[in-house]
């Protein structure tokens, strides 16, 4: 059976405008009054005192007559009561629909401040629950994340426990000691100092040397050397020495001052090297990291021609010994020259050449 659904009851709303038409009417009534009195009062004559003949002939006796009787005096006192109590009516409607005006200005005001207060409750609750649609997504995307994390995670440890089952991979590093030979390849030449390890280009610097050697000639016709500093290669430079040859005679006799007229051969007879940077090198970790400057020598290197010499100090010999696995590690033939503190790397004709293992 069909069933009509039964509409909630609404709340009859107040309307002030209603209000202002009773108002209305009910002065409009209030004045419609005063006008019926006042026009009453107009026509209204009482008794009307003809004038004798007497007092036709003597005018001047007829104005000492009474204006009006006592039946006028009290209807036009009445009248007059009727329209002051009119009046104080009209003004207390009129007061009162002043104060109506105020209470419904008032009212309006608070309606707005109600209506404004409501759309920004709205707003609020819109943000807020904007705020929580956004608050659930980073739930959500939080809960896919720690699950990626975990899937990862677990994926990482079953690749690490594949590892440690696999068989460990040893290298032997074969030293070639007690048993070592001069070098007779070419020579790369590395200072290791305070911890660092710093190329020394000896191959530059010598060829240097070499340019400028033919104009040494004539000086040395008169003295049995020349000392000289060549340009800064990198962190060094070389303070060299540049030595006429003496012969058998010469030797003999031990004079001072060479023969200006004979045959001689000169060449460069030794070279010491000077350091132009007091922060050089690179550290042991950075130097054996791919990419560093030592890594990127060390690995052009042809181990068939080239050997490589470690001026070491006594602050570096932890530093030596992993470079020089390194080194032995690429089969590249290695030397270590121990050198005191304070005493400079340096060459000389009559010097030890180095040792290779």
């Amino acid at each position: 059976m069909y069933r009509r659904r039964r509409r909630p009851e609404r709340e009859i709303a107040f309307s002030f405008d209603s209000f202002l038409d009773l108002v209305a009417n009910v002065v409009g009534i209030i004045i419609r009054l005063i006008l019926v009195a006042w026009v009453g009062a107009r026509t209204y004559t009482g008794l009307v005192h003809l004038p004798s003949k007497h007092e036709q002939m003597n005018p001047s006796a007829g104005d000492e007559a009474p204006l009006s009787t006592e039946r006028e005096q009290k209807a036009l006192d009445q009248v007059r009561r009727r329209v002051a109590e009119t009046q104080a009516a009209l003004l207390a409607q009129l007061q009162e629909q002043e104060q109506q005006r105020g209470r419904q200005a008032e009212a309006a005001g608070r309606l707005a401040a109600l209506a404004a207060e409501h759309r920004r409750l709205n707003n609020e609750a819109l943000a807020l629950e904007a705020r929580g649609r956004q608050g659930d997504q980073e739930r959500s995307q939080a809960e896919l994340s720690l699950e990626e994390i975990r899937r990862r995670t677990e994926r990482l440890a079953k690749e690490l426990e594949a590892v440690r089952r696999l068989p460990s991979l040893k290298r032997t590093l074969t030293y070639r000691t007690p048993v070592a030979q001069a070098l007779q390849s070419e020579e790369l030449q590395f200072e290791c100092q305070r911890g660092r390890v710093t190329f020394l280009d000896v191959e530059a610097l010598v060829r240097e040397i070499q340019q400028g050697l033919q104009g040494k000639g004539e000086q040395l016709r008169s003295r049995w050397e020349l000392e000289g500093d060549t340009g800064s290669v990198g962190a060094f430079r070389l303070h060299y020495v540049i030595a006429r040859q003496r012969g058998l005679l010469d030797s003999a006799v031990g004079s001072t001052v060479p023969d200006a007229r004979a045959d001689f051969s000169y060449g460069l007879a030794g070279w010491t090297a000077v350091p132009v940077l007091p922060d050089r090198g690179e550290a042991e970790d950075a130097a054996l990291r791919p990419g560093s400057e030592f890594r990127r020598i060390i690995d052009a290197l042809d181990p068939k021609q080239t050997a490589v010499t470690f001026w070491v100090y006594p602050d570096s010999f932890p530093l030596y010994r992993r470079l020089r696995d390194y080194c032995l590690s690429r089969d590249i033939v290695v030397a270590g020259r121990p050198l005191p503190e304070g005493v400079p790397m340096a060459s000389s004709r009559s010097g030890t050449a180095s040792l290779g293992q």
